[in-house]
């Protein structure tokens, strides 16, 4: 089976021996792969799509691989799966707020989950700020092209703690490229942070026309492009050093 290079990122976070909740499984190729290779011996494959799960229990059936009809479930979010009732939750493909009030809806059944492996659309810097709140430290940084796009994978796990107090504002640069991104896919984080780094000298350019003073904001803005093109020499140096070491 052929999938894309965001679903086999999500695929390769899951370790072998793990029990696997698929959230929003649509075809359901991650859990079904799983099964397949010997990843995990269970698979829950959700989703609150009829649609959606019966093109999953589809591509099941014509695989060969037998999973019993109770581990295909029809319902929003973690409503699905019971308290511990597996280790890894993946929840791919939506946007990063939604993943968030997913997990926030009921904290203490989602601390039961030992890894969560959460693909966001959009808005990643706030789930990361949600997730180090809550007591998650995340565990890998992924970075998986998909057609255009560059897509973030976020692997956490549960803390000793399940509240803190965050390091630093919620809207820092630092929650949208953390420096665990030291290690992703250099060509993948350059291709976002030039981008970024673009679109910050486009606001400052805007700010400097505008009336009043902003020297405040542009100093900020202006720190966070400095921050993520340190951030790009610093993952081009972990790749070169890495290849010497090999």
């Amino acid at each position: 089976m052929r999938i894309s290079n965001r679903l086999q990122a999500l695929y390769d976070a899951v370790s072998p021996g793990e029990s696997v909740a698929d959230i929003g499984t649509d075809h359901g190729y991650v859990p079904l792969m799983l099964l397949q290779n010997g990843i995990s011996d269970k698979v829950i494959l959700s989703d609150i799509s009829n649609g959606s799960l019966a093109k999953a229990m589809e591509n099941v059936k014509d695989s060969g691989v037998e999973i019993p009809s109770e581990c295909f479930r029809i319902g929003d979010g973690l409503s699905t799966v019971g308290f511990a009732e597996v280790d890894d939750v993946i929840i791919g493909g939506l946007g990063g707020r939604t993943i968030q009030m997913i997990l926030e809806e009921n904290l203490e059944k989602t601390r039961t989950y030992k890894k969560l492996i959460l693909q966001p659309r959009n808005n990643s810097g706030e789930l990361r700020y949600f997730l180090y709140c809550n007591g998650y430290d995340i565990q890998q940084e992924i970075l998986a092209e998909e057609g255009k796009f560059v897509c973030e994978i976020i692997v956490a796990v549960t803390s000793s703690e399940k509240r803190r107090p965050a390091p630093y504002d919620e809207h820092d640069i630092r929650w949208k490229y953390p420096e665990q991104m030291v290690s992703c896919d250099s060509r993948l984080l350059s291709q976002r942070i030039q981008w970024r780094a673009g679109r910050i000298l486009e606001q400052v350019e805007s700010l400097r026309k505008s009336q009043g003073s902003q020297e405040e904001r542009i100093q900020r803005l202006l720190e966070a492009r400095e921050y993520i093109l340190g951030l790009e020499q610093r993952n081009k140096k972990y790749h070169a050093e890495k290849t010497k070491c090999n």
